[in-house]
């Protein structure tokens, strides 16, 4: 009896020390959000677990914004449906993924008007309720809409 009780605890506690997900990746990053619903300027972590991103940005070594997008968009808890948090954060109806591919660094709109550049690429995209300038790099993400008045860059550190 004390064999196996001893064998199960050897088992218990090989498990409790394996790493469980090899699917997630976290980047530090300095981050700029300016837009008529929101305004930072601040250090966080950008996490990309399976199929969900989470942005985390600190202030004094403390939590203040927390961003989650899976199949809903939650900023500190609270969650909307993406193409109504689009129409809040972004004063716009941009097609319902834009906020991800932003952060994954892919190109907007299936890489319309995609030109690559020494570093990555960039997109100009022009149409009546928008006017954007979207730039990949190695280390840094920029997002202007003139119209909405949006701006969003990301600088990647190390």
């Amino acid at each position: 009896m004390k064999k196996i009780f001893f064998f199960f605890l050897i088992i218990f506690f090989f498990n409790a020390c394996a790493v469980k997900n090899q699917n997630n990746l976290s980047q530090s990053i300095a981050i700029i959000i300016n837009s008529p619903f929101l305004k930072m300027s601040d250090f966080g972590f950008l996490i990309k677990e399976n199929q969900t991103l989470n942005l985390e940005v600190y202030h004094l070594g403390q939590a203040f914004f927390n961003l989650k997008i899976k199949d809903k968009i939650c900023l500190n808890a609270a969650c909307y449906d993406k193409k109504v948090f689009n129409k809040k954060f972004f004063k716009n109806e941009y097609y319902d993924d834009i906020l991800s591919d932003i952060l994954n660094a892919k190109p907007l709109w299936q890489g319309k008007n995609l030109q690559k550049t020494a570093s990555g690429f960039k997109q100009n995209l022009k149409a009546k309720n928008y006017e954007i300038f979207y730039a990949v790099s190695k280390n840094k993400i920029s997002f202007f809409d003139t119209v909405s008045r949006i701006k969003i860059i990301l600088g990647y550190q190390g």
